[in-house]
């Protein structure tokens, strides 16, 4: 089979699980705004970065496809799709980090819980927010412009490919890999204490269930993050053992490219499957009761 058919079928296929990522988080968004609580904000910010995410993705895949058949665009595109090109390695870099706050937060909730209202309180995460982006942007913007130099100083482009990997990719994956298995040992010990998920006071364990389900729901996510980002680890470990495996590195990268999409595009899917409180408020909003009666009704707000 011809490989610019396959490449030009992967295309599309990237198109379409972008727009439909698109709009499976701007559902989240809203869906969580709802919801109004403050243990879902870290989810609701990331699904925003991960729809500028998607619709950056979408701009540079459908442009290269374009390229890739001959078209020919005017200068003013062409930068457009270097400029796209750029900007998705900070925001996905952003969305790394944002991961690995997501998943701190959540550890930190679940094994020390008593201590979570003053180590990670709703400023000190906007302030660790706020670090994100700007060493997101400062990290990416020297491998950014090296890419302009010309070929005797290109060596230093090879060396920055590799700490970028261990920044933006190794580094958030430990990260998360670590609050994970410290998340998993925390709940389990709290499910062997007896009467542990009604602390809260809930009568029926209401409160208990639904901060089990966010735990397995920031568990599915992360989950995600690692399987799909690992996979760029997979393209540059073959680099690494055999650089004369270009081809093969080409098809693995094409296909990480694919993952990194699926990760951004997944989320309302886990949403749907995990959390219930997030089911819960979805069916209500879409039976589009009178106004009046949704402002009279209290929408169920997660614990920490």
């Amino acid at each position: 089979m011809d490989p610019r058919y396959i490449w030009r079928v992967l295309g599309y296929v990237q198109i379409v699980l972008c727009l439909l990522g698109i709009i499976g988080n701007a559902i989240s968004v809203y869906v969580l705004s709802q919801m109004k609580s403050k243990s879902l904000r870290l989810l609701k910010y990331l699904n925003m970065v991960d729809i500028v995410l998607l619709a950056m993705v979408c701009t540079w895949v459908s442009m290269a496809a374009f390229m890739s058949e001959g078209f020919q665009f005017p200068l003013f595109l062409n930068i457009v799709f270097l400029c796209t090109g750029a900007l998705i390695i900070v925001v996905q870099t952003f969305e790394a980090y944002l991961t690995v706050l997501v998943a701190i937060v959540r550890c930190v909730a679940v094994a020390m819980p008593f201590k979570f209202t003053t180590c990670m309180r709703d400023s000190v995460q906007n302030k660790l927010l706020i670090a994100s982006a700007v060493f997101s942007l400062l990290f990416n913007l020297p491998d950014i412009l090296v890419q302009h130099l010309t070929s005797p100083h290109k060596w230093i482009s090879h060396f920055s490919v590799y700490f970028q990997q261990i920044f933006c990719k190794f580094l958030p994956i430990l990260a998360i890999v670590i609050c994970n298995i410290i998340l998993v040992v925390s709940r389990c010990r709290m499910n062997s204490l007896k009467g542990q998920d009604n602390q809260c006071g809930s009568p029926n364990g209401r409160h208990g269930r639904s901060a089990f389900h966010l735990t397995c729901l920031v568990l599915a996510i992360t989950a995600m993050f690692i399987a799909t980002n690992g996979s760029f680890g997979v393209v540059y470990l073959c680099l690494l053992i055999s650089p004369t495996v270009t081809e093969l590195v080409a098809y693995i990268g094409r296909f990480s490219m694919l993952m990194i999409i699926i990760n951004s595009a997944t989320n309302f899917i886990f949403y749907c499957l995990i959390g219930s409180d997030f089911r819960t408020t979805l069916v209500s909003l879409c039976k589009k009761k009178p106004s009046s009666a949704r402002r009279n009704k209290t929408m169920s707000v997660s614990t920490v």
